[in-house]
């Protein structure tokens, strides 16, 4: 009976485990994602513009440099396929919820000098992986 058991418990987490992986790989027909710099500034208006895609289940870069009191745009794309969101801790800063192909984008100044975690707040999510850090100089 318990070798029942442990056989049944095994294949579920196979198939777990597999369903797992096979959902964050990218279907047939899938495109790349488009590459875009990282940060660029932009002298006419003095604006740092941070281009963060968000996967299943990791951003993209998973840590951002900026300078403190500049005046930061990040614009975040959902290149996943699941709902995804951009959540800075301790700054009350978010992108809203948003399906995969979808964009949104947060202005902000950047705080003081100091190391700022990012994640995804759906539950879940950040657990998996889907999490990085903001430094401030």
């Amino acid at each position: 009976m318990n070798k029942t058991i442990l056989i049944i418990v095994g294949v579920l987490i196979v198939v777990v485990g597999g369903y797992f992986l096979l959902r964050g790989a990218p279907g047939p027909g899938a495109q790349p994602p488009i590459e875009t710099p990282l940060a660029t500034q932009s002298p006419a208006t003095g604006v740092t513009e941070i281009n963060v895609s968000g996967n299943e289940f990791s951003f993209s870069p998973a840590s951002i440099n900026v300078k403190a009191g500049e005046r930061v745009k990040i614009t975040f794309r959902n290149i996943g396929r699941a709902p995804h969101n951009l959540v800075l801790e301790g700054l009350g800063i978010t992108t809203k919820t948003i399906n995969g192909g979808q964009t949104d984008i947060v202005e902000f100044i950047a705080p003081s000098a100091g190391t700022y975690s990012f994640f995804c707040s759906i539950p879940g999510h950040r657990s998996a992986g889907m999490e990085g850090s903001l430094k401030v100089e």
